[in-house]
């Protein structure tokens, strides 16, 4: 039970009035790992990961492509690298999928083809929409509104704190590079 609460959990278990951040942007030249003892992952159409600061267990953000090379349905799908254990692929069980990391998206608009931008969520973050589209490489990217800049994100980094009844998510990293500039971006976002 005590897993099945951590992380983006808490934050999805409160209404998102309740979740009231405090947030510090800033840029530099390139995305740095919060974690450099964690491994990355490296994923066939990885869009970005979440880390989480009790061990080095990663869920990977990946979209799903069709023999075209155009996106799936579902076009995201998540799942665990257990990189804590042996490193293997691990899909999210029921809990996790609807209160933590679970994606819903967005339905197409009519006529929409399935290569265009989409939108979708993470269930602990729904106010946070990111924007499934092609780079100009036609590598798929999850683009997400941080302040004034789109981001390409790469990865999301949790604080959390374990004890007692329910553990605490202080804070959450969001990094990633704006697609304008080329610059590196990260949200530091702290719960008051």
């Amino acid at each position: 039970m005590k897993r099945l609460l951590t992380g983006m959990a808490l934050l999805a278990a409160l209404p998102a009035a309740a979740r009231d951040f405090t947030s510090s942007i800033s840029e530099s030249a390139e995305v740095t790992p919060l974690r450099p003892e964690f491994k990355t992952p490296d994923e066939p159409h990885q869009l970005f990961y979440v880390q989480r600061s009790p061990n080095s267990n990663t869920i990977v953000y990946a979209a799903r492509l069709d023999a075209q090379g155009n996106f799936d349905k579902p076009p995201v799908e998540a799942f665990w690298r257990k990189f804590n254990i042996d490193g293997s692929r691990q899909p999210l069980n029921f809990m996790e999928r609807m209160m933590a990391y679970g994606v819903t998206v967005d339905a197409p608009r009519p006529g929409q083809k399935n290569d265009k931008p989409t939108t979708f969520t993470i269930a602990a973050l729904p106010e946070r929409k990111l924007t499934l589209a092609m780079d100009a490489q036609h590598r798929p990217e999850a683009l997400m509104q941080v302040g004034s800049h789109t981001v390409k994100v790469a990865y999301v980094y949790l604080q959390v704190v374990e004890g007692g009844l329910m553990p605490q998510v202080p804070s959450l990293d969001i990094l990633g590079t704006d697609i304008a500039s080329g610059k590196a971006i990260h949200e530091h976002l702290v719960q008051k």
